[in-house]
């Protein structure tokens, strides 16, 4: 009866260390993150970054959602790159017009409405103009404003896993936009 329980006991810590063993063997190590270095990115606009519209992911990739964050602008206002890249494609989408960049390490960012100043295969400094804001984004409360978004490949070519992140989260902290905490009773506010 004894023997048995230790063999089981055995068995079941030798299964775990197997286990353990092959999702440490699978899962890449936390500084390996893919976009990890491109975090302290800068605004893609001039001035305090003004959010219109969240980003607000679907629950799965296939259902409706704002995969970007909408950033309130002016027409024609310069577009920036927020981090050195490549262009990767600068042209119209469903008729409206579009900017992709690729920062490496698997991050691209677009942008759109926006007219393009650079074309696809063209390099891009950090903070350098890649293009003009145009009016005409639907759902917008001021004269233009600006969708952003951000995905990390995952690695399939098709890019359909692809996984979209909140671009203000690449933000360097200097360039986020600042949320003040309303005060209650209590709280040391006189």
């Amino acid at each position: 009866m004894q023997s048995n329980r230790v063999d089981r006991r055995r068995l079941r810590h030798r299964a775990c260390a197997g286990l353990a063993a092959g999702i440490l063997a699978v899962v890449p190590v936390a500084d390996a993150a893919p976009f990890g270095s491109r975090v302290g990115m800068g605004s893609p606009l001039p001035g305090p970054v003004s959010v219109s519209t969240p980003f607000d992911p679907p629950a799965q990739r296939w259902l409706r959602g704002h995969r970007g964050v909408d950033l309130v602008g002016t027409v024609l206002a310069p577009v920036r790159a927020p981090a050195d890249g490549t262009v990767l494609f600068a042209g119209a989408v469903g008729g409206r017009p579009v900017l992709s960049i690729d920062h490496g390490g698997g991050l691209r960012t677009t942008y759109e409405p926006v007219r393009a100043t650079v074309r696809a295969g063209d390099r891009v400094i950090a903070g350098g103009e890649v293009g003009r804001l145009l009016a005409g984004h639907p759902g917008c409360p001021a004269s233009a404003c600006l969708h952003w978004g951000a995905r990390v490949t995952s690695g399939d070519p098709s890019g359909d896993d692809d996984d979209y992140v909140d671009p203000l989260s690449l933000l360097a902290d200097s360039e986020r936009p600042i949320r003040l905490k309303p005060t209650r009773p209590g709280d040391g506010a006189g």
